[in-house]
């Protein structure tokens, strides 16, 4: 059955990412025009921010994405669609490869034919967002971490957090495994980078002025409708600003408690790390929904024994947040409409409050074992 399964999934995991290439390759990138517009600007000795503040990243990733300002847009394209898909697959591949699962097992191709019809997936290579470069970012983060290899860890999330801070929360995880050094490493690489690319840009004030209060402000006003936090929520619903407050506190809290519940072991960054994002994505004031790319490795955990996510309402949760379908109804208007285009916070929140189940239910970090207590992966003597 295994070589039958992996028959099966191999071409229509290859084919489904083939095509999503395809077609990404050939859109219309609206993310990456303006990235683009950007890093010409910038390679041309203009500024880097443009007046509208449709650039919204910190003043190094001007330079990463200077190179591409000297390709053809539709160049441009091409490249970061193709880097982001391998980023994507070569993220998937090893965080499977941590939670145990061979590169001959069917489970392999079977993954990579649900990332390629994903909502998250397919909506960042739509855009040419360079998110999933991002999610092989926290997934060597991950591995680093498992591996022990902890200032490499904190070196590399300073980096990134340095071109978009996006992963900022993971420096709260590191705070929660107890990685001393990874903090360091992280906070020396992240403010040195930081510096590097403020002092190197002509306008770095704008970035100081203006994006940092736009982004603190829930970004801009013609994207409210594409905010899938509770805070868009609340103002999609007409909540009270208190209840808004009080229910991003209450979830971030919560998530900070399932991580602190899965803190110790030698799996736990592959949860703590994403439960943080989530709770991030969460509170935040402003969350895109393809954010949801940054939960699998905690979805991933489901190979293992022990995991918080095997069970089916966790899945209906991810199905919600991941689900392509757009779940339109011709002329539907009002509060209805609003609920269905607020899937994927739905999903977030029932896969958070499974996890927070899940946790309550496992024996806190320390904790010895009740008596007779079977381990995973042991089995008793027959």
């Amino acid at each position: 059955m295994t070589r039958v399964a992996r028959a099966v999934l191999w071409p229509l995991a290859v084919g489904s990412l083939l095509h999503i290439a395809v077609r990404s390759s050939t859109g219309n990138a609206y993310d990456l025009a303006i990235l683009w517009r950007g890093g010409a600007s910038l390679a041309s000795g203009g500024p880097l921010y443009d007046s509208h503040l449709e650039f919204i990243y910190p003043p190094l990733a001007g330079w990463l994405l200077a190179p591409l300002g000297l390709l053809p847009f539709r160049a441009a394209v091409v490249v970061v669609v193709l880097g982001g898909l391998a980023a994507a697959v070569t993220a998937a591949v090893l965080i499977l490869r941590l939670v145990g699962v061979r590169a001959d097992s069917p489970v392999v191709p079977g993954v990579l034919l649900l990332l390629a019809h994903s909502r998250p997936l397919i909506g960042l290579l739509a855009q040419g967002n360079i998110d999933t470069v991002l999610l092989l970012a926290e997934a060597s983060v991950i591995a680093l971490l498992m591996a022990r290899r902890d200032v490499a860890a904190g070196v590399l999330l300073g980096a990134v957090c340095a071109v978009k801070p996006t992963l900022a929360p993971v420096v709260l995880a590191l705070v929660l495994l107890q990685r001393g050094r990874a903090l360091l490493a992280a906070a020396a690489s992240g403010i040195v980078l930081t510096a590097v690319g403020l002092l190197t840009v002509p306008d770095r004030d704008v970035f100081i002025t203006g994006v940092l209060p736009l982004l603190a402000d829930g970004n801009r006003d013609v994207l409210a409708p594409y905010n899938r936090s509770i805070h868009g929520a609340a103002v999609e619903l007409g909540l009270p600003g208190g209840l808004d407050v009080a229910l991003r506190v209450a979830a971030f809290g919560l998530a900070c408690w399932v991580a602190w519940r899965r803190r110790s072991g030698p799996m736990a960054p592959l949860e703590v790390v994403p439960l943080l994002m989530l709770g991030t994505m969460l509170a935040s004031s402003f969350s895109w929904a393809n954010y949801g790319i940054y939960l699998l490795p905690l979805l991933l955990t489901a190979a293992r024994p022990g995991s918080l996510v095997r069970s089916w309402p966790a899945w209906a949760g991810v199905y919600l947040f991941t689900t392509t379908n757009a779940w339109h109804i011709e002329d539907l208007t009002g509060l209805p409409d609003v609920l269905l285009r607020l899937l994927p916070l739905w999903g977030w929140l029932l896969l958070l409050g499974t996890c927070a189940v899940a946790a309550l239910r496992s024996p806190p970090p320390g904790a010895p074992e009740p008596a007779g207590a079977v381990r995973p992966g042991w089995s008793p003597p027959r």
